[in-house]
């Protein structure tokens, strides 16, 4: 059995979720935390990278705690709330240490993995469409960081065969209307 761990990293609220390949939908199997620390504006570089490993230890130690194999981090999302370069230091010392670990690591194109979820990524308004989704097929009431983590999850668990994940099928193509002649 593998235990698969999902992260929507920022520096103030890093959510994480796990949950093993044999969950089978079961929402009460999925174990949740947030992770982050707040700052004042006037830090010093020292402050922000004594969060930055604060942060990540705090996850390492818990995927150590729930025995995660696998870690899948969303893919670069820049936000108004965290700089590029916060984003950057936050996920650069939470995957180093869970390869220090031993931890396996891999990122999460999220337009793919809420593609797998819902079938059909909207342009605008993913992240609160995946959240419903997920609220519709019995969720408990996630925050949408949350549910991104869980999205993340979701996408590792579709790498492995016979685990339960949300997949809802690519509609296909409407048929070209010929031109009248």
């Amino acid at each position: 059995m593998t235990v698969i761990m999902g992260l929507d990293l920022s520096a103030r609220a890093a959510a994480a979720m796990v949950l093993n390949t044999r969950w089978d939908g079961n929402f009460s199997r999925v174990f949740t935390q947030t992770f982050g620390a707040g700052l004042s504006k006037g830090a010093t570089d020292s402050e922000r990278a004594r969060r930055c490993n604060t942060i990540a230890l705090n996850i390492l130690s818990y995927a150590r705690g729930l025995a995660v194999s696998e870690v899948w981090i969303e893919g670069y999302a820049f936000s108004r709330n965290d700089s590029a370069h916060t984003i950057g230091e936050v996920r650069g010392c939470v995957r180093l240490e869970l390869f220090r670990a031993g931890i396996a690591i891999h990122t999460a194109n999220m337009g793919t993995a809420r593609k797998l979820l819902l079938g059909k990524c909207p342009r605008k308004g993913a992240k609160v469409a995946a959240a419903n989704a997920l609220r519709a097929a019995g969720s408990p009431a996630w925050t949408l960081d949350e549910s991104d983590a869980f999205v993340c999850a979701n996408l590792g668990l579709s790498e492995h065969a016979g685990a339960f994940c949300f997949c809802t099928p690519t509609p296909p193509p409407e048929p070209r209307k010929r031109k009248a002649k």
